[in-house]
């Protein structure tokens, strides 16, 4: 039987009572899941994150978690121009305190999370001079020094060439395996979800619904998401979906 690790009750997310942006969610979350959030601006997917870290309250009801989650945003910027090890390792901040200093073996364990990562080569590379899939890809490390179970990640590929954002999904879908993870991430890309996530979570005005990526990524369901008429393609070892546009209209 799979372990839960997180489930909402009720749960209403939003920043004003009368105006809430989300329905009451009953979801369920267990150990190893991959859950993607989709719905169009505005439908509560970052506030809903940010409701389980903490940093917003429910506007009702509630949500239990057995284990804390970190939060991995869309950028980060900083005034100092840190190394990226230093970016990484800033992770680990609450085990040495504000004014402390890192250990051999935290050093040693930010090197590690760079080497699976990809990432060694720029260790002691500025990291305003990355990438931004090499960004993305630090903050994650950074997250991973958290040692905690359950990543939260907003819109993890946004502004990625296509090469970076499948690296990125790649590496999401193996950290599950080898770091034990369970992961929450928004998206706007149908393909994404259907690519590494088991669960989905569609928001939609006043309404959502929770289930198994195959049951719920129809077309029907994701062209009412979406208010667009979306084509499921089904290659010889992959499937994806697709927007159609009409020209002109």
């Amino acid at each position: 039987m799979s372990l839960t690790i997180l489930t909402t009750h009720d749960l209403v997310c939003g920043y004003q009572i009368n105006h809430p942006l989300t329905s009451p969610l009953n979801i369920v979350v267990n150990k190893n899941d991959i859950v993607a959030i989709l719905g169009v601006n505005g439908r509560g997917k970052t506030t809903l994150l940010h409701t389980l870290m903490g940093i917003n309250q429910p506007l009702s009801g509630k949500f239990d978690c057995r284990y804390p989650c970190c939060f991995v945003p869309q950028n980060f910027t900083c005034n100092i121009d840190y190394a990226l090890w230093e970016i990484v390792v800033m992770g680990s901040v609450k085990q040495w305190g504000l004014f402390g200093q890192p250990d051999k073996k935290t050093t040693e364990l930010v090197r590690d999370n760079l080497t699976q990562l990809g990432l060694e080569k720029y260790y002691y590379s500025p990291f305003s001079q990355l990438s931004g899939g090499q960004k993305q890809l630090a903050l994650i490390a950074r997250a991973l020094l958290t040692k905690c179970k359950i990543l939260l990640l907003d819109e993890p590929t946004n502004a990625l060439d296509l090469y970076n954002q499948k690296k990125v999904l790649n590496i999401l879908a193996s950290l599950v395996k080898q770091q034990d993870l369970t992961i929450i991430f928004t998206t706007h890309d149908p393909a994404h979800a259907m690519n590494i996530a088991n669960k989905v979570l569609l928001l939609d005005n006043k309404q959502y619904q929770y289930g198994s990526t195959h049951a719920l990524l129809t077309e029907n369901n994701l062209s009412q998401l979406y208010h667009i008429t979306m084509k499921k393609i089904v290659l010889t070892k992959a499937q994806t979906i697709i927007p159609i546009y009409d020209q002109g209209q």
